[in-house]
């Protein structure tokens, strides 16, 4: 009987091929992002001196500010108006050089608004930069975002409602990634910072208040006063406001 080729002992079914058993795929576990943690600073409280209003000197060109507050507010008139900017770093608390300078708003130069964000990091970065003890304390905060604790102002802040802009914060934040700490997150705030759907309004990190308590996981207890804001450290109130309220 003749041999028969390879081909056709297949095509008998004289040889068979070994089926090989086809690898299931295992599930990859995809970690979940741990997340942010919160650091909410303001006149009180811990790191207290992360505030504009902190009695720090700042040296800016020679010509000593008795606060980065005082020199952020001379900004407005630098360049136009050098008189009312030395008025003002010559005002005695960095609450008259603020009142100074919104009693001059007709005075400001006309494109503040386009560049009052980045000089408020010029002024930070010059406060941080000359105090050895605050840069080590905000590199020390690594990648925490920082929200400036403010009950009424939602632009430098984060308002009564968490929901504020805080330009102060994110300006600190890239303030610490110049001195050397962790980048600075670039945020999108047409997408909710929880959910990443579009937020309410055009001005809001979230959508709504459920995705901002979602968010805020991280953030110490509500103040007992107001049942609204988040507790400083050992203060155990969002403010010296709400807890002498709660002591009468």
């Amino acid at each position: 009987m003749p041999q028969l080729t390879l081909a056709q002992s297949f095509a008998r079914g004289g040889l068979s091929k070994k089926a090989e058993a086809t690898p299931t795929p295992s599930k990859v576990e995809i970690p979940r992002k741990k997340p942010t943690e919160k650091i909410l600073f303001g006149p009180n409280g811990p790191h207290a001196d992360f505030d504009q209003f902190s009695l720090h000197p700042v040296t800016y060109n020679g010509v000593i500010y008795p606060t980065s507050q005082h020199l952020f507010q001379a900004f407005k008139f630098l360049g136009t108006r050098p008189d009312l900017a030395e008025r003002i770093r010559f005002a005695d608390t960095a609450e008259d050089a603020f009142d100074f300078a919104h009693g001059h708003k007709a005075s400001v130069r006309p494109d503040w608004f386009s560049i009052s964000t980045s000089k408020m990091e010029e002024a930070l970065f010059f406060k941080f930069s000359q105090y050895p003890p605050l840069q080590q304390e905000l590199l020390l905060t690594g990648d925490s975002e920082l929200c400036q604790d403010s009950m009424t102002d939602s632009f430098w802040g984060v308002g009564a409602d968490l929901l504020g802009r805080n330009e102060l914060g994110m300006a600190l934040e890239r303030v610490r990634e110049s001195l050397g700490g962790a980048k600075a997150p670039i945020r999108n705030v047409k997408q909710c910072q929880n959910c990443r759907r579009k937020p309410r309004s055009g001005q809001s990190l979230y959508c709504g208040s459920s995705c901002l308590r979602a968010d805020i996981s991280t953030v110490p207890p509500l103040c007992p006063q107001c049942r609204r804001r988040p507790q400083i450290g050992q203060l155990r109130f969002c403010g010296e406001t709400c807890r002498k309220l709660a002591q009468r």
